[in-house]
């Protein structure tokens, strides 16, 4: 089931490398994705604190503890001195910021130019972070260790993507999709959106606010090159568009960037810490170009008779009053700038379009540009939630995307049921619409002749995508196990004497089994850091139990399938039937979404890579 399935990682990994093969420019590629989709590192907390002394003395009393423990003190694991919880760092709190913070939280009544060259200015200064005392030093140094942390716990594969592995703009990757991959991570515990509003589950143990500030502390060591910087590209348009390309180390376009990537390494380049107007400026100017974005990926579904008559229908417009904020016009002034190449449009003409032309209303048209936009409006409106402190309100999912629109500043908050919502009035430009536009759009049309398949491929991007979860199983057990128990392994091609299959992929592997052994290591673990970036969850075919690994350790978690009298029948003794209980299998998957494995489960062991 695994092996054909589409994921996420495996759609931005062809984007990524399409990239490379276009673009020669490295930090350019770099700068443009995120990476972590496949093993990323995730960061949440019990919510305990104490001094930086104490924990210290505290891990030197572990190491001198003789007792056995269920965890490595030389790698740095340890459980919390008050709720035991497992735990492998700590993250620095910086104390008495209340008085300080209220001021930089505060609104503001400047015009968005004024904000924009502020922002500008700000830029200049990247790698600027205030250390004055020695408490502040102290902490900086906690910082740098968190840094060792999380890069010694995530696996090298998952670092390095670029051409030079081990690079500072690996490294800069890394580090801004470490903040992206936590930000996904609680929209995935939210449910994939921000309608329930308030905190979830999950939110409680995050500290999104604490790891930003790590984050940002260690991404002052970088700077943005001012000629390759994306701000000026995103907000000024360039006098002549002559030299828009460099032949020999040509940049990403920014109709292929990745909004919600530029965001965050903006928020962590820029001098710390970032007013909230300054935030809300990063915001405003990057919805428009992912409203451009969402035009140029809308238009490219068109058959080429609705390009001609969307065109045509916009061009009327353009000298209204407020053009600017009207998706006809700015739609048809799109179709119109990547026209000028034909093989733009024309790489998937021999393929029929998925709707029809009757399909494509106003109102259908208006719903895909907020669905493609909204990815990047519950990002901004999390990340602003946790670096401000502002509620997230419930709303209806039909009204999600003018919530959030308003919770950015974006729209008035006002309640206006008597208009439609309009994606296109959350718009702010500083300078002329069409002009940006248009230099955004040459950069397109500038590639187009010679990589047009792959243009397209990185103009068209389909932004929805299923939450996480395990496998279908069968409601009878004696399906799976009439299946399995006699199946042959596809890489000794013996039947193995104890067979697993892993829930996450649908993999079928040996236990224990010695002839799969690779570099001293078993099937089931080598799998589990290949599928899970060393966590694995495998159901024992001849056992009906479930096992989790967790890096060098591993326990028995138990059974997902009961009999008719709600019991396990481990090692099938008993013989009796057994049917599955979805509750159980709930609280497996949520275990295992949530990362709350180690927390939960206590009987932990290590495997010695023999399972």
């Amino acid at each position: 089931m695994g092996n054909g399935v589409q994921t996420l990682y495996s759609e931005d990994l062809k984007l990524f490398r399409f990239l490379r093969i276009i673009f020669e420019r490295q930090s350019s590629c770099l700068q443009s994705v995120s990476i972590g989709w496949d093993g990323g590192v995730y960061v949440q907390t019990c919510g305990h604190t104490l001094h930086i002394d104490c924990h210290k003395s505290y891990m030197e009393s572990l190491r001198n503890d003789q007792v056995m423990q269920g965890f490595s003190v030389d790698k740095g694991e340890f459980t919390c001195p008050l709720c035991r919880q497992f735990a492998n760092s700590v993250l620095p709190c910086r104390p008495g910021r209340s008085t300080e913070v209220v001021s930089w939280h505060m609104p503001s009544n400047k015009k968005t130019s004024v904000l924009v060259k502020e922002v500008e200015d700000l830029q200049e200064q990247l790698g600027f972070f205030p250390v004055s005392t020695t408490t502040e030093s102290n902490l900086s140094k906690e910082m740098e260790l968190v840094i060792k942390d999380i890069k010694n716990t995530t696996q090298r594969k998952y670092m390095d993507y670029g051409k030079n592995p081990g690079s500072p703009d690996n490294d800069f990757l890394f580090m801004y999709s470490v903040a992206r991959t936590n930000l996904e991570l609680e929209l995935v515990h939210r449910g994939g959106n921000l309608c329930s509003g308030g905190a979830s589950g999950a939110a409680k143990r995050s500290c999104l606010n604490q790891l930003f500030h790590v984050l940002a502390m260690h991404m002052r060591l970088y700077s943005i090159d001012s000629a390759y910087n994306p701000w000026t590209r995103l907000t000024q348009v360039a006098p002549s568009r002559d030299n828009c390309l460099d032949d020999e180390r040509p940049e990403v376009p920014m109709l292929f960037r990745d909004c919600p990537s530029l965001l965050i390494i903006f928020v962590l380049t820029m001098p710390q810490p970032l007013r909230k107007e300054h935030f809300i400026c990063l915001v405003r100017m990057l919805y428009n170009l992912q409203y451009t974005q969402a035009l140029a990926a809308l238009s490219a579904k068109f058959s080429p008779e609705e390009r001609q008559a969307w065109s045509t229908s916009g061009t009327l417009k353009k000298n209204a009053f407020n053009a600017e904020k009207s998706y006809e016009a700015l739609l048809s002034h799109v179709i119109t700038e990547l026209s000028k190449v034909k093989t733009v449009y024309d790489v998937n003409t021999d393929e029929p379009s998925m709707l029809s032309s009757s399909v494509w209303s106003p109102q259908s048209i208006e719903y895909s540009l907020q669905q493609f936009c909204l990815p990047y409006l519950r990002l901004s409106c999390l990340l602003q939630h946790h670096l401000y402190g502002d509620n997230l309100s419930g709303c209806p999912e039909e009204e999600e995307f003018s919530g959030l629109a308003g919770c950015l500043g974006l729209l008035d908050p006002a309640p206006q049921p008597s208009n439609p919502m309009y994606s296109a009035s959350c718009l702010d430009w500083t300078v002329s619409a069409f002009d940006l536009m248009s230099q955004w759009c040459s950069e397109v049309t500038g590639l187009a002749d010679t990589q047009a398949e792959k243009s397209m491929t990185l103009l068209v991007q389909d932004l929805q995508w299923a939450s996480p979860h395990l496998l279908h199983l069968p409601d009878n057990y004696n399906t799976i196990f009439q299946y399995y128990h006699k199946k042959a392994c596809t890489a000794c091609k013996k039947v193995p004497k104890d067979p697993a299959l892993c829930l996450v992929c649908g993999t079928f592997v040996c236990l224990k089994g010695l002839c799969c052994k690779q570099h001293g290591i078993c099937e089931c673990v080598w799998h589990s850091q290949h599928c899970g970036a060393a966590t694995g969850i495998f159901l024992l075919i001849n056992a009906s139990v479930i096992i989790i690994i967790r890096g060098h350790r591993f326990c028995l978690w138990g059974s997902v399938y009961l009999d008719a009298h709600g019991e396990e029948d481990r090692d099938l003794r008993r013989g009796k039937p057994l049917f599955l209980c979805v509750e159980r299998y709930r609280v497996l998957e949520q275990q295992w979404v949530s990362h709350t494995f180690d927390h939960i489960n206590k009987r932990w062991g290590p495997h010695y890579n023999g399972l």
